[in-house]
């Protein structure tokens, strides 16, 4: 479940429960899943090559596997800030 941009800047800014800690979990989640899905994207179109555009077919295929490595660098981040949030949602419950 993504956050609203607003959604989410409070809810960063206040987080005090498990609950807040499960929501914002699954708001990276939910962005770790479009930037892999991108990345996906951009790698199968990487390999498009068309031959009408010769060596600027080369480059484009190149910045598409430059995105595509990022998208999927930025999906691990969102997966590592997911389970941060889901370790600490999990202190709170144990404190309980």
């Amino acid at each position: 479940m993504k956050l609203s941009e607003s959604e989410f800047t409070q809810l960063a800014r206040t987080h005090k429960t498990a609950e807040d800690h499960l929501k914002l979990a699954a708001h990276f989640t939910a962005h770790a899943i479009e930037h892999e899905n991108d990345g996906k994207l951009l790698e199968e179109m990487s390999g498009y090559l068309s031959g009408h555009h010769n060596a600027g077919e080369n480059e484009l295929s190149a910045e598409e596997r430059h995105y595509a490595a990022h998208s999927r660098e930025a999906a691990e981040a969102m997966r590592n800030l997911a389970n941060i949030h889901e370790r600490l949602a999990k202190e709170h419950q144990n404190r309980k």
